[in-house]
């Protein structure tokens, strides 16, 4: 499963990559990115092993806030008037 969260608190690239290796060391993640401009992580892991919970407390444990990305976000391009 594929999952993005929104990710708090960070101010550095060494903040983004310590969030990034805090989801990594999780056993049943398989791959994981941050993006620390945008503020968000996207997490590549098997639901078997490993809930969204899990990832987000693991985030928190690591002193950074998280929450589910909300897949219906708006899009810019929507709302801009023709």
């Amino acid at each position: 499963m594929k999952k993005k969260f929104n990710v708090t608190g960070m101010t550095c690239s060494a903040c983004s990559a310590r969030v990034e290796k805090c989801i990594l060391t999780l056993d049943g993640v398989s791959a994981a990115s941050v993006n620390l401009l945008t503020g968000t992580a996207v997490a590549e892991y098997d639901e078997k092993k490993l809930s969204e919970s899990d990832i987000i407390s693991a985030v928190e444990k690591a002193g950074y806030g998280a929450s589910p990305a909300k897949s219906n976000e708006p899009k810019a391009q929507q709302n801009t008037p023709k």
